[in-house]
């Protein structure tokens, strides 16, 4: 029994054995058969992504074309440098991205500035990193000849944003940049985050049309991401076409006469830096040309970092270059609004053009505004053509701020044109509505400054008689609180009355174009153009046609008229007529156009404004403002512009008026 003991052991123990290694193989043979029947869609998968690679092919965006067909933006291949994350998850990320940073050799990319690019894609890592666009051929030859130390750096051809003209019309036409807000609103749910976007101008306006669709590469590549070959394409589709109003040779014209006009300005006024010009068809309402100064480069964005000097340019220099004072900039407009106030005054029946007014070097009701020089007697033509004060003020007195309101509305100033580029402003027209809107508000805050002050000197005042131990201090002090509280109410009375109630010399200064009038250029053309055509005012609009990739119109645009004017054709007539006396001998813009054909008469409006914003100094620094249309029997075009610093219309821009009008009418 002995004998046969570990016999017994034995046994027992390969039995136990037996049953781990039938249970190994029970497990494994389970896993196996796991694996090959429930989860080998996913492995498959796995395995195939190791060997294959979806390449994004980037669609160009449609080109911008002016309207004889002229290409002013395409699109040109570059290299770009990318990240690919998930290549570089299993390597040692910081090294590669130091090395890369030695290769590209640019003082704008750094090892922080790339960690900052990529903790702000962290949510969507799976698209590949852009680091640089458009790198040159040296710097291609320099990362793939580091191939093997730097895993995960891809390089690849994109299409990008080509300006064929440089900073022209950069503002109309505005710049693309990477998409960053946009992520999060609607419309822009398949951007991802390595896309370029409209920011501004035309190129934001019609992103959904130039943007185009994207297509896709399969390609199989060996384990170090070289190709092997393309499995299958879906090709990419170029954004749709625009062809814009803009005429070349126009806005070639007007961008270079604005720049040589403010060379000239700035020798006799420094400041002269800033301003802009637009031109329009006046029946139809197209631009035909928009200037903005400074100048904008677009391809100063195009996905690219911008440096310190492009950054203090754009975004922090006096004046800033970023924004385009077309349509963002507010001006007011002096006496080129004088033609308003004379409709108006025409309207109200109380102007008899035969009317002469005594202008004796200023008007005789308080504030007592002066006029620029004594100009006797005149009547509407010949105060029009001297840009007389005293007559357009004594003009508002008779017509009254409410139908100069009713006037300037129906002309658009003071709301938006509606033209088709962002950021519109809507100026300031101080009718009846404004006043009552503004004075309101005005109202709210002088109570509420006054209340702030009436409660801190009770608070004062109770501390004080909280320590007092008499009565007569008591009252004493109760007496110069009383005192102190009507000081105040009177003061809350005062400036209510001042700055809640509108006053005559309001709408005097109103009939002149100060005070508060403030509008943009495109508004000034646009009323400008609605006067020399008779009273019809249109929508200004910038792009006629939108082709797609393969030549079919799929968008085209129409003159789209928005109000006829409520004034008499007589009166619109009178007004146009005066304004040709400004070209006129005699006239304050005789001098520009005193050259022109006789059959190609032109109607013009010179305006000195003082805007009283920060940098211009009281009764020293003014805005150069300029309107015109021609021919004057026959109008076709009109013309608004301004010069900040320019100090005169006729001196200023009224130069780049004779230089569009001598453009577009081939005057020699």
């Amino acid at each position: 029994m002995e004998d046969n003991k570990p016999k017994i052991i034995l046994k027992s123990t390969l039995r136990i054995y037996l049953g781990i290694v039938i249970a190994i193989f029970i497990v494994i043979f389970l896993r196996l058969a796991w694996l090959q029947l429930i989860e080998a869609d996913i492995y498959q998968t796995k395995a195939e992504s190791n060997t294959m690679r979806w390449i994004p092919e980037v669609a160009s965006r449609g080109e911008i074309v002016d309207n004889k067909g002229q290409v002013l933006v395409t699109n040109r291949p570059v290299f770009t440098v990318s990240l690919n994350y998930l290549g570089l998850k299993d390597q040692d990320i910081d090294e590669v991205i130091k090395k890369l940073v030695i290769i590209l050799n640019d003082s704008e990319i750094t090892y922080n500035s790339i960690e900052k690019i990529i903790t702000a894609q962290r949510s969507r890592l799976f698209e590949p990193i852009v680091i640089k666009r458009d790198v040159s051929m040296e710097i291609v030859t320099a990362i793939e000849e580091r191939r093997r130390v730097l895993p995960g750096v891809s390089v690849d051809v994109y299409p990008q944003r080509s300006y064929n003209y440089g900073a022209l019309a950069g503002h109309l036409l505005g710049y693309v940049h990477s998409i960053k807000e946009e992520l999060e609103k609607p419309g822009f749910e398949d951007y991802g985050m390595t896309d370029l976007v409209g920011k501004t101008g035309i190129e934001k306006n019609y992103e959904q049309y130039l943007r185009g669709k994207n297509g896709f590469r399969q390609m199989e590549v060996t384990s170090k991401n070289q190709p092997v070959r393309e499995i299958r394409a879906i090709p990419s589709v170029q954004g749709d076409k625009l062809v814009i109003t803009i005429d070349l040779k126009l806005q070639q014209v007007m961008e270079q006469s604005f720049d040589e006009a403010m060379v000239e300005v700035q020798k006799k006024h420094p400041k002269a830096m800033a301003g802009a010009a637009v031109l329009l068809d006046v029946n139809t309402g197209k631009v035909l040309a928009m200037v903005s100064r400074p100048t904008l480069n677009p391809d100063d964005f195009n996905g690219k970092h911008l440096t310190q000097e492009k950054v203090d340019y754009y975004f922090r220099n006096i004046p800033p270059a970023l924004y385009n004072r077309a349509v963002q900039g507010s001006y007011v407009p002096g006496s080129i609004f004088k033609p308003i106030t004379g409709m108006a005054a025409l309207e109200s029946g109380e102007m008899i053009l035969e009317d002469n007014v005594l202008c004796n070097g200023k008007y005789w009701n308080p504030p007592y505004i002066k006029c620029w020089s004594v100009h006797g007697n005149v009547n509407y033509y010949s105060a029009m053509a001297k840009s007389c004060n005293v007559y357009f003020q004594e003009m508002a007195r008779r017509a009254g701020i409410v139908e100069i309101g009713r006037v300037g509305q129906d002309f658009g100033l003071g709301e938006i044109t509606g033209i088709d580029i962002p950021y519109e402003s809507v100026g300031t027209l101080p009718d009846l509505e404004w006043q009552k809107n503004k004075f309101e508000d005005r109202a709210k805050g002088i109570n509420e400054k006054i209340d702030k002050k009436i409660v801190a000197l009770e608070e004062e005042y109770s501390k004080k008689i909280a320590v007092v131990t008499t009565d007569e201090e008591k009252k004493q002090l109760e007496l110069q609180l009383k005192n102190e509280k009507k000081v105040w109410e009177q003061e809350r009375k005062n400036q209510l009355a001042h700055y809640t109630t509108w006053h005559d010399w309001d709408t005097y200064n109103t009939g002149i174009g100060q005070g508060y009038n403030e509008y943009t250029i495109i508004q000034l053309a646009n009323y400008v153009a609605t006067l020399a055509n008779g009273g019809e005012r249109y929508k200004p609009y910038i792009v006629e046609k939108i082709i797609d990739a393969n030549g079919n119109i799929i968008e085209e645009y129409k003159p789209e008229l928005i109000k006829l004017v409520n004034i008499a054709p007589e009166n619109l007539k009178k007004t146009r007529d005066a304004m040709l006396a400004v070209t006129a001998p005699g006239g304050t813009a005789y001098s520009i156009f005193r050259n022109f054909p006789e059959k190609i008469k032109v109607g013009a409006k010179t305006g000195t404004a003082q805007p009283g914003r920060v940098g211009y100094i009281k009764n020293k620094d003014y805005d150069g403002l300029f309107i015109a249309f021609a021919p004057g029997d026959d109008p076709q075009i009109a013309f608004a512009g301004v010069m900040e610093h320019g100090f005169s219309g006729g001196g200023s821009v009224g130069r780049v008026a004779k230089a569009v009008f001598e453009e577009y009418f081939k005057i020699q």
